[in-house]
């Protein structure tokens, strides 16, 4: 930081971030930082305002008072002309050093959040519900209620999910910038609350987003919270990042102002990627929507430039789908072994990053996206390094992944996951197509299938894969991961989670008045015992017991595969990190 620091370079310093005074030493510091969160705060107990960074720059200013040989209107002084630190400046270094940023929230493990005011007996919201005058939304750490970091008026809920909005437990996404409030959270909007519903074990996400993390790709960021309304306790759920402008910045810098779709199965079906000229020869973005359809209702949805007559044409969509499907290539599958095939979808697609996550997802045996479906996945159009505007022109695109809550054993198509062929992902989705009466005997999954007809793609993918195997996904790292029976740890996510998932009964066997389907033993057998469970249609293996199927059969399956591929061949050193933008 400078030597002299103005209002707007402090209150940059802090821009996302958010410092507690409580965590800060006994002092000066402290005091003035309690004093700015009193005069300018929002009623919490943390800084994370510019009304209250710029309250806490001029309590400074004040207790600075004149500096010799400083002008008048020079701003904190941070380092006298020996290149030491003043007082001030020193006082600046413990903010800094206190101050946390988006990933340090989520690194923790529990909150607390907590809505009163709430109209009572209103406990689901089909439709987006604002705060009525007197509600208000806070936000602490589990185990420090009195360290809220976020508490405001201004907010709204609404149930989300395919299946859990109408489940009886739901999940939420909460929205705390509303109307004219700026009341943001380490610069996020909103939190998902998942209900984490058909998952008896309640760690499936946290697993799956912790390998998706370990493979470099862009994914989500993962934590826990208990949640209430009045004084109601709904009950334990999955913290999972928004993807949004915010997420979009952090992971793609200057880049952050391109198309962002999102996969559903819609008004043209689910989201395959599959080439789809029309009947009069038409090959643009018209042909990935219904004319006159509701944003809404569409399989590929814009979240972004959505009113932006220009950017919203789907042409960019319709440039990669092109590129996936060799469609300007000549010859049979045979071209999508060739070079030209090689450089036409690496000029629009950031390749490695989404077989790194074919590595990680087959593992993790989640159907739910871009497999079995395929839909609940993101594409984002960002552009080239140094050219953001120009992402129409000159698309690139990155595939991002959602929702985790169908992995590792959860079945409802007597499929064993688990066996899936690591190079024919749709063999797998047979029963699947089958029993939801979707429109092909198999599901049709281009970007996946034509990617590794490629030798040097399918080597990379081989390659990540088992360096999965060997690293994060070893049976002995899941099971100390989880800590479950047998596993000599104690601090694992079970013995995080287990008495938050416990307070949603009042018995061992009885239902549990959150909307839960699982009773608290049935959490116990599968989450700590590891034992299969079985209900309906659907069947649950112990997440360790999957993972060492899998992992078995992923071993056995290399074998044979490493006669094409050499261990190793692609020259590509892990574990992976997101790639920059091409220029």
């Amino acid at each position: 930081m400078d030597r002299i620091i103005g209002k707007g370079t402090f209150r940059d310093a802090f821009k996302n971030q958010i410092v507690v005074p409580s965590a800060l030493p006994p002092g000066t510091g402290r005091r003035l930082a309690e004093r700015a969160n009193a005069a300018a705060g929002p009623t919490d107990a943390a800084l994370r305002t510019k009304a209250e960074f710029s309250a806490l720059y001029d309590l400074l200013l004040a207790e600075q008072g004149d500096v010799p040989g400083a002008p008048a209107d020079a701003g904190l002084v941070r380092l006298d002309p020996n290149g030491q630190l003043t007082a001030i400046g020193a006082i600046v270094d413990e903010y800094l050093d206190a101050a946390q940023d988006k990933a340090e929230f989520f690194a923790q493990d529990m909150y607390q959040v907590k809505v009163t005011g709430w109209p009572p007996g209103v406990l689901t919201a089909d439709e987006v519900r604002e705060a009525p005058p007197g509600a208000r939304l806070t936000l602490a750490r589990s185990g420090s209620p009195d360290d809220t970091l976020l508490a405001t008026p201004s907010f709204s809920m609404v149930n989300s999910g395919n299946l859990t909005a109408h489940a009886p437990k739901r999940s939420w996404k909460i929205d705390f910038e509303v109307g004219e409030s700026e009341d943001r959270l380490h610069g996020m909007e909103r939190i998902n609350l998942k209900a984490m519903y058909n998952d008896p074990s309640q760690m499936r996400e946290a697993v799956a987003w912790r390998l998706l993390e370990r493979a470099g790709v862009p994914a989500a960021q993962h934590t826990y919270a208990t949640f209430s309304i009045n004084d109601r306790y709904m009950g334990l759920f999955s913290v999972i990042e928004q993807v949004d402008k915010k997420f979009l910045k952090d992971h793609f810098g200057k880049n952050a102002e391109g198309n962002l779709y999102k996969a559903y199965c819609g008004d043209i079906g689910c989201a395959t990627l599959e080439h789809r000229p029309g009947r009069d020869g038409a090959d643009s973005g018209r042909q990935y929507f219904t004319a006159g359809s509701r944003e809404d209702d569409r399989t590929y949805r814009l979240k972004t430039n959505e009113d932006d007559p220009a950017a919203s044409t789907y042409d960019d969509l319709a440039a990669l789908v092109r590129a996936v499907n060799g469609v300007q290539l000549t010859g049979g599958d045979d071209r999508f072994a060739s070079d030209a095939f090689r450089e036409t979808v690496e000029q629009i697609l950031n390749v490695p990053a989404f077989l790194r996550w074919a590595g990680a997802n087959v593992l993790l045996g989640s159907w739910d996206n871009y497999f079995a479906t395929p839909s609940n996945y993101y594409l984002y159009n960002s552009g080239r390094l140094g050219d953001p505007a120009g992402f129409m022109a000159r698309p690139y695109f990155t595939f991002m992944p959602w929702d985790y809550d169908n992995s590792s054993g959860i079945d409802f198509f007597s499929t064993p996951w688990q066996y899936t062929d690591l190079l024919d992902w749709p063999a797998m989705s047979r029963d699947y197509c089958r029993i939801t009466h979707a429109p092909h005997e198999v599901s049709r999954l281009p970007l996946f299938t034509n990617l590794l007809r490629h030798h040097d793609f399918c080597q990379y993918y081989l390659d990540h894969l088992e360096y999965l195997l060997d690293t994060e996904f070893g049976p002995e790292r899941v099971a100390a991961l989880l800590g479950a029976e047998g596993s000599g740890r104690s601090d694992g996510l079970w013995q995080l989670v287990s008495s938050a998932a416990y307070g949603e009964s009042t018995s061992q066997h009885g239902q549990p008045f959150t909307g839960r389907q699982f009773t608290n033993d049935e959490v116990y057998r599968a989450a700590y015992r590891q034992w299969e469970l079985s209900r309906g249609s659907q069947f649950t293996y112990g997440i360790f017991h999957y993972t060492r199927m899998r992992y078995d059969r992923a071993r056995e399956q290399l074998a044979e595969l490493r006669k094409t591929y050499p261990n190793g061949a692609s020259g590509a050193v892990f574990p992976g990190a997101m790639e920059v933008l091409p220029s």
